[in-house]
């Protein structure tokens, strides 16, 4: 312990920096992986092959106007005639259903279905289809990397130049201030007030020493706003597997990072 003072005092005072890990959550929920996905869509297929017929009856009442509307959509499959021979095996006729296959149905349109196919339809009305927005922004059409809205499904980190490389936001550290207080007055100095963050914890996550210098890892997470560089800085919002091209240090902070 002597030794490591006396070898401390001769050398020189390092720098203390923060670095801002500053990150955006993911919008949606996440993609699902190739195997999950077929998954997925064999139990689907096989719950709708072995599934019960579906009750007509109960929705469309026998002798009404939508009750003739839905079986011309759904004709009746080939009755088992006994004097006909079929390659594929008889039919399975149950409540009009050949069970040997899974039931594929064709609804009638309601009327405002209908009526959205000619004309779009008014905001309050509360009975239009509800069509999910799409997945894939703008954004990630034209490979805007300093948008928001891109990668909706993954976590978003905030990049900038400095000193002719891409890493972190890094502020020198104040010496009457916290290190979070430090990390939070240079993002706001760097990217404008309109950014609306929080700290995940005031402790560093992380600390990444040199021979001149020592900088901590301040966490935080990006709530609202826009991050907009007030001296034209260039950014990007990357996930973790863009950072890894573009990032020296990629190696000794990839932990940090989340894989979603």
């Amino acid at each position: 312990m002597i030794g490591w003072s006396r070898t401390f005092a001769t050398s020189a005072k390092p720098v203390i920096r923060t670095t801002a890990l500053v990150s955006r959550n993911p919008v949606v929920t996440a993609d699902l992986p190739q195997f999950e996905s077929q998954f997925y869509r064999y139990q689907n297929e096989l719950w709708k092959r072995l599934m019960w017929t579906f009750p007509k009856w109960f929705y469309y009442r026998v002798g009404t106007l939508s009750e003739q509307k839905f079986r011309e959509l759904n004709p009746n499959p080939v009755y088992n005639n006994p004097n006909i021979e079929f390659p594929r095996g008889r039919p399975d006729i149950r409540q009009q259903r050949d069970r040997r296959f899974k039931q594929e149905l064709s609804l009638p349109k309601t009327y405002s279905e209908a009526k959205e196919e000619d004309e779009v339809a008014a905001n309050d009305n509360l009975s239009r289809k509800i069509v999910p927005n799409s997945r894939v922004t703008e954004a990630d059409k034209k490979n805007d990397v300093t948008s928001l809205e891109r990668k909706l499904a993954r976590t978003l980190y905030l990049v900038v130049q400095q000193d002719g490389s891409w890493t972190f936001p890094t502020f020198d550290a104040a010496e009457d201030q916290a290190l979070h207080t430090s990390a939070e007055t240079g993002i706001y100095k760097l990217g404008g007030e309109k950014i609306n963050y929080f700290n995940v914890s005031n402790t560093p996550c992380h600390v990444s020493s040199s021979d001149t210098s020592k900088t901590f890892y301040i966490k935080s997470h990006i709530l609202s706003g826009k991050f907009e560089p007030q001296n034209g800085e260039k950014y990007m919002w990357l996930s973790k597997d863009e950072l890894s091209q573009h990032l020296s240090n990629y190696d000794e902070i990839q932990h940090l990072l989340s894989d979603v």
